[in-house]
Order: structure tokens, then sequence, then C-alpha cells
């Protein structure tokens, strides 16, 4: 068995290890499977000894990762070709790897038998010396191979000439979705989800140049390659094929990039064009194709404004910042000004602020407590902004039937900040409509809410909190006291010797000469 090439398996995964070696018959296909290590430290071990032509390794290894591995490897025997497995999540780790030398990679989920050994036969070919037999009807698999590099931003080892004789039309176009979010769907798996729309889409794009793209595992992508000048014919095909799919997958749904002119574009299309669209299938239920054309231009500027929203809390006046909530929420769906994922955060952020306020002001509030959970989740599960908003309104009523089970509590509260705003600003010219206003109350029904829940009236309480800051002023000589009345909030001097005089029964004149003569005394 001299003449086949050998491989040595790398992977801190015993079951994994096991599994590549039984997942074809290598002796048949040309290679030989000579060790097994499971960090890059054994596998150190072995080259000398068993002089592999390919090393198949993990990238996240205990001791030995595979970085370190291929480093020492492509130093010492860089006649060895050595081939990187990979999960998703260590796309970044694996580009480090490219710049050593590694000669390929290839996804675990995937790990595809025919897949696999086209790999290795198409890597085997760059071993100094060593002859291997070429794959009949490889191309395909070859193509996909590099749509999936290109796409994760992988540009070494490309055969440039395969993908220029492959897709020879000037414009291209990347359209599917995240099936994941569709996945309970008559409980389809992902696969059974993704047959069925490869099906459909051999059906209706027959005619068209286009390849899957296996990007992320919850994804279903296609690239396609047209004539600009028939975008709009393809769109009416894709949106055949979709009526076609929609019968076994009612909220079957595709987003459409932008027209781009090469496929180096892939990648930057994918993340800065394609993604950033599918966080706004959410305003356009019914709709089974969605273009950035459908988004207006007139994107909100204007900021939710958390502070004022908290002040109102705050004060209690639940129904202005639950308004204003409700208000900035419809101008955002309405403009479609910020995309799913932002619309939703907002939401939860503002009812995690009511909860948080409201315990702050030692209201009960153990059952929206128990129930944030559950209107977290209710509020991601949310499908369409009508149901975002009816579920406003649900919170919206829970929490005011909290507030009107402690109306006493809430009553309390009210009067305790109406009256500490008075005592930190009697010195200005105070009235009862201005504190109104502040607080958002008729002028009317303040003026009455205010003596039945205080001993005076707001001018009687007013005026004994500037009464009392003036005797304590009184009782410094160096203040005159024509300035002293100027000083707790009165204007009219004469007026304040009246008012003076009427609750201490004395002049503020003779009230300070009774003062310094009892000092003196």
């Amino acid at each position: 068995m001299s003449d086949l090439c050998k491989i040595l398996i790398v992977d801190d995964e015993y079951l994994l290890r096991q599994g590549i070696k039984y997942l074809v018959d290598w002796n048949k296909e040309g290679f030989e499977i000579i060790g097994e290590a499971s960090n890059g430290k054994e596998a150190l071990d072995f080259i000398e000894k068993l002089k592999p032509h390919i090393i198949i390794s993990d990238i996240v290894m205990p001791i030995m990762d595979g970085v370190d591995l291929a480093k020492i490897v492509k130093t010492k025997y860089p006649e060895i070709q050595i081939v990187i497995l990979s999960g998703y999540s260590d796309f970044n780790y694996v580009k480090d790897t490219f710049k050593l030398g590694i000669n390929d990679y290839i996804l675990k989920p995937k790990l595809d038998p025919q897949e696999l050994v086209l790999l290795l036969k198409n890597t085997a070919i760059n071993i100094p010396g060593f002859i291997m037999p070429t794959l009949e009807n490889s191309n395909t698999l070859n193509i996909n191979n590099l749509l999936i590099k290109l796409i994760s931003g992988f540009y070494s080892n490309l055969n440039k000439k395969i993908l220029d004789d492959t897709f020879s039309l000037d414009s291209f176009l990347l359209i599917g979705d995240n099936i994941k979010k569709i996945n309970n769907i008559n409980s389809m798996s992902l696969l059974s989800l993704k047959s069925i729309l490869s099906k459909a889409a051999k059906k209706y794009l027959k005619d068209l140049i286009y390849f899957e793209i296996e990007a992320e595992n919850n994804f279903f992508l296609i690239v396609i390659n047209l004539k600009s000048e028939n975008y709009l014919k393809v769109i009416a095909q894709i949106t055949l094929m979709l009526f076609e799919v929609s019968k076994d997958i009612p909220e079957i749904f595709f987003v459409i990039s932008k027209l781009f002119n090469s496929l180096y574009e892939l990648e930057d299309i994918y993340i800065n064009n394609f993604k950033p669209l599918l966080g706004y299938k959410f305003y356009f239920k019914g709709k089974s194709l969605i273009t950035y054309s459908l988004l207006p231009n007139n994107n909100l500027k204007e900021k939710f404004d958390f502070k004022y929203y908290s002040s109102q809390i705050y004060l209690l006046n639940l129904d202005n910042a639950l308004n204003y909530l409700k208000q900035y929420l419809c101008l955002s769906i309405n403009n479609i000004s910020i995309n799913e994922f932002e619309l939703k955060t907002l939401f939860e952020n503002a009812l995690y602020n009511i909860i948080n306020i409201l315990d702050e002001l030692n209201f009960n509030m153990d059952e929206m407590d128990n129930s944030k959970l559950e209107y977290f989740q209710r509020i991601d599960e949310t499908k369409s902004p009508d149901e975002l908003l009816d579920l406003l309104d649900i919170i919206t009523n829970d929490t005011k039937s909290i507030l009107n089970n402690d109306e006493s509590k809430l009553n309390d509260h009210m009067i305790n900040k109406i009256i500490d705003y008075i005592s930190n600003h009697y010195y200005e010219q105070l009235s009862l409509k201005q504190v109104a206003d502040k607080f958002h109350f008729n002028y009317y029904y303040l003026s009455s809410y205010f003596s039945s829940h205080n001993a005076e009236g707001f001018s009687e309480y007013l005026n004994k909190i500037r009464l009392e800051k003036a005797v304590e002023l009184l009782g410094n000589e160096q203040i005159p006291v024509s300035e002293v009345s100027f000083m707790v909030g009165y204007s009219d001097h004469s007026y304040f010797c009246k008012v003076f005089k009427k609750f201490k029964k004395l002049t503020p004149s003779k009230f300070r000469r009774n003062i310094l003569d009892g000092k003196r005394g």
C-alpha cells in the first residue's frame, strides 16, 4: 500500500476521529489512515515515524492547537499538506492558519464524505513527487468549496479559472433566509426545509447559473449569476419558486441583496447588505421577497429619550411614560427606522426600566418581576409590528393594574414629590399653575388634590415654607430685613411683612429685635 496517500488525523474528540476513519472506504479512494493523535504535540511525535502526506487537524485542541501545529509542520516539513477541520464559530481563527500555508479547510458540521474525498484528492496534487488520479465530475463540488471560501473571507488558493468559466455573466444576486426562525413550522427540521427549497430551486431556477452556499447552518443561501438586464425576469422566477414553497412553508421569506459585479464582493455583500436586510423582514408580513428598495430613506434622527422616560416613571406619570414609548415605537415602525432587533431591544429596555424604578419606589412588583422573562420572551417571539404593539397594550394594562391596587402609595408618592419640589423651589416665583404644569395636573384638580392630601392648601403651605426659611434668615443681622423677603420668594416687601405678621403676630423687624435681645440677654 506504499502507493496510497497517507493521512494522519489530529483531533481531541475520539468519536470524530473514529467517524473520519470509517466515513469512506479510504483504500478504495487511494488513501491510507496511518494514525491518529488527540493534540498537536502527539501529532509531532507521529510525523517523523509515520511520514504522512496529509494531516487533517482540528483547530481548537488542548496542549497544542492546530495553529501552532501548522507553524511547526510548515517550518520543518513543508512538503506535508494540511487540511483544517473547523466549526462555524472558528472562521476568524482559521484565517490565521491560511497565512501559514495550510492547503484547505472543511466544516465539521458539514463533513460530507464525497466533498472530503474530493478536497483530499485536490490537496494530494500539491504533494511533491506524488501522483493522485484525477476525480471525474468534480467541478460542482469544487465550485461549492470555492463559494464557501469566498463568503467566509478566504481568498487563498482560489482557482480563478473555474470561477471565470462558471460565472460568465456580468452581475450577481445573493438570495435566501435564516430558516431556523421558521423551523417549528410543521415540526420540520432544517434539513427537510433545505431539501424543499433545493428542489424548488432546481425546478424554477433551472435555466439560471446558480449555486447553493453553505455559509451558516441556519441559512439557506443561493448566489445567482445573471445579466443585469434580466433582473426583473429573475425576480419573477424567484417569486414563482417561493409561491410553490409557501404551500409547505407558509412563512417562507427571501431577502435579495443588491446587484453586485464580482464574486470577490461576496463576503461584503453577505455581511453588510444581505444579513442586515434580514433584520427588516419583521415589517413586511405577507411579502415573500424583500429588497432595500422597500426601505424608506427618511430614517428617524431623534433617539428615544430614556432620561425623560425614566423621569416620568419616577414622578409616577405612567400615562406620559407609556404614551411616549408607544408613540416612539409607532414612529419607528411607520418609518422603518430601526431593525427588528433594535426595536425589540428598545421595548425590553423600556419595560426593564418600569419594573426597576417602581420596585425602587417600593411598589410591590413581585408579579411583574416574575413575569419579566415571559414578557421578554413574548417580545422576542412577536412576528409583526401589530403583535408588538398589542403586547405593549397588555403590559401597559398590567402595569396600571399594579399601581391602581396600591393607589394610596401612588397618592403618597405624588404628594411627596410635589412637596419636595416646593421645598426646593420656594424662593422662586412659584404659582399653582407652574406646579400643575410641572407635574402634568389640571390646574383646578391640583388645588383640590393638594388640599385633600395635605393639612394646608397650596398657598398656605408655600407661605409656611417661605416663612420658616425667613425666620432662619432673620437670625442673621448681617442680612437686611428687606433682602430677606426677596431671598424667600416675595417680590413685594410690604406683602412679605403683611404675611409674616399674620402668621407670627409680629413684623419681621420686631421679630428680629426680639431674637437679638434674647441673644444679648
